[in-house]
């Protein structure tokens, strides 16, 4: 080959991994540092006697979440309809037009948390937002367990499963995080498995700056979420039982900078934690309930784990979550049952589509490959040439 054609090849090569650099950095999610700095926070608890804020901000751009789980593409096989996500926690304020009609029990919200999770869970599409809730048509149903500060004990939640359970929710999202668990606890737990409830709730419970592993999360068949950042890092640390194990969440989704319904009125504000990330988590189940009535609560949620992207161990080997494919892909058989190959109608391809932070995480694990194998080629081709020319 001329020194021209191996010039013009190296010019090629390197053109090719310079347009994928600037392609991944043109698709790559809009930052946290793109929020509106001067959104209020909400947070389970007060730190102080006043209710949290309302908001007058609204952010009109479509929302990084949305790209991250490739939402859109989900909703287009489903919304949720005619499944009721409770929303156990602080109540829900349904004051913003994108919760009018849309839940069951509304009233006050000191905290504001539990109307900024409705919103991530069903807020319908405004003009000029960027919110849209994961199941937009899905039906919320508030049930207020925490004191006036946004605390709660194991038997207030316990109190708030059942009603949720007895009022006909088809998925409980538990919106409190606490570390000490309760016999009642437990009933309300059986009696959701039994009515076929799936249960979702954060996995970690932060008491100082201890992470202690959350209750009811630490049951089998409560599905446990923790939190990733925008980089798609853990946000809290390992979460330790009571007796010092470290427990392993069986789903991560996004929950740091996440943009949902302030209380009082239609702003926006901004959120962080577990329970955020399983409100994503009870949102693609209402999707998923939806699109498939006759998958029960257990199937449910192993078709959720099943279908998650592997973390490659970023979240303690925990899958983030996929809803394309939680909706779309074919699942093998049940464990146990003996039963032949599931196979679910497909709306959209077969080959499960990932959120663009995951896509945009593995081109660039490819692209560097690609790079680095046609550099190491240049190399050793330049070795023996020169090696030819000092023994001519």
């Amino acid at each position: 080959m001329s020194s021209g054609a191996k010039r013009k090849r190296l010019r090629f090569g390197a053109g090719v991994c310079l347009t994928g650099a600037l392609f991944l950095v043109a698709v790559a999610p809009a930052a946290a540092d793109e929020v509106p700095p001067a959104l209020p926070q909400v947070a389970p608890e007060l730190d102080g006697d006043a209710c949290a804020p309302s908001s007058e901000e609204t952010v009109s751009q479509e929302l990084w979440t949305e790209n991250a789980l490739g939402l859109p593409r989900a909703r287009s096989t489903s919304s949720g309809a005619g499944i009721t996500v409770a929303v156990v926690g602080s109540g829900v304020d349904d004051s913003s037009a994108a919760l009018e009609g849309a839940v069951d029990g509304a009233g006050e919200d000191c905290t504001g948390f539990g109307t900024f999770l409705a919103g991530v869970v069903a807020a319908r599409p405004q003009q000029d937002s960027g919110l849209i809730g994961v199941a937009p048509e899905a039906s919320v149903l508030a049930v207020p367990v925490t004191n006036d500060w946004g605390g709660a004990n194991a038997d207030a939640l316990a109190e708030g499963i059942t009603d949720a359970v007895s009022e006909g929710a088809d998925v409980v999202l538990v919106g409190v995080a606490i570390p000490l668990g309760s016999s009642a606890l437990e009933a309300a737990v059986d009696t959701a498995v039994e009515e076929d409830v799936l249960v979702v709730a954060p996995s970690t419970a932060m008491v100082g700056r201890d992470a202690y592993a959350a209750v009811p999360a630490t049951r089998g068949e409560v599905l446990g979420v923790t939190a990733t950042g925008t980089e798609g890092a853990p946000l809290m640390p390992p979460p330790a039982t009571a007796d010092g194990r470290i427990s392993t969440p069986d789903l991560s989704a996004p929950g740091q900078s996440v943009l949902s319904l302030a209380p009082g009125g239609d702003g926006h504000a901004v959120a962080e934690g577990d329970a955020v990330a399983a409100a994503f988590v009870a949102g693609v189940a209402a999707l998923v309930r939806a699109q498939h009535p006759e998958l029960s609560a257990a199937q449910t949620s192993e078709r959720l784990v099943m279908s998650a992207y592997p973390d490659a161990g970023a979240a303690f080997g925990t899958g983030f979550l996929d809803p394309v494919g939680a909706l779309t892909r074919s699942m093998g058989p049940r464990s146990g049952d003996g039963a032949e190959a599931e196979e679910f109608a497909l709306n959209l391809p077969a080959e499960p589509q990932r959120g663009l932070v995951m896509a945009v995480v593995g081109a660039t694990a490819l692209l560097v490959l690609i790079c680095s194998v046609g550099a190491a080629a240049v190399r050793r081709r330049k070795a023996k040439a020169e090696a030819a020319a000092a023994t001519a």
